[in-house]
């Protein structure tokens, strides 16, 4: 799996093909604009590595709460946090549960004036927003075709299971832990004489 500093690399790099091709494609720079916002916030916000301790969970800041039971109820590359499409749909799904809270504490008033600013503005922003999703899919698709080719061409390289996992912890700036080795004596217990 390559580190979080190399999949935040590698997407810049990517993102000028990407923008590039949709304004050969006929997009405007405007929804142009909206796809590269998207990629770049998935790319260094709201990547498939939310589930642990990442480079992207540490861009929050003090707000990295928000991502907390996120990380407690999924284990790291599970399908749900690194399938193409569907994961980052749940994501933002999940990011909703903040916005949320905070209307609910704010009271009826601010939840009715949510309420009409979203049917006022949905007309305009629909397709903004969409466009904004789809650069988060094309971005985290590239993550998860990263890690899934990283640890294919590593597993053909090496051959081994060990290296497969030394590699994970390096992935993410942690240290193996240590394997527990027991120790067995040659010597047997004395027999109890009968007496």
């Amino acid at each position: 799996m390559p580190m979080g500093t190399t999949h935040r690399t590698i997407n810049t790099v990517v993102s000028v093909p990407v923008c590039a091709g949709a304004l050969f494609l006929g997009w405007t720079p405007a929804h142009v604009v909206c796809l590269a916002g998207g990629y770049t916030f998935a790319t260094f916000f709201m990547n498939p590595d939310l589930d642990l301790n990442s480079l992207g969970y540490k861009s929050w800041g003090w707000l990295r709460i928000i991502w907390w039971p996120y990380q407690r109820i999924l284990a790291h590359r599970c399908w749900i946090s690194h399938f193409p499409v569907i994961s980052t749909i749940l994501r933002v799904i999940y990011l909703m549960w903040f916005p949320l809270a905070l209307l609910l504490l704010l009271g009826s008033a601010a939840q009715s004036a949510t309420r009409e600013a979203i049917f006022d503005w949905w007309p305009v922003l629909a397709l903004p927003v969409i466009l904004f999703i789809v650069g988060m899919i094309i971005s985290d698709s590239l993550h998860a075709i990263l890690d899934t080719s990283s640890t294919e061409l590593k597993h053909l390289m090496h051959g081994s299971h060990h290296s497969h996992r030394d590699n994970f912890f390096a992935h993410h700036n942690q240290a193996p832990p240590r394997r527990v080795t027991k120790h067995y004596s040659n010597r047997r217990t004395p027999s109890r004489r009968r007496h």
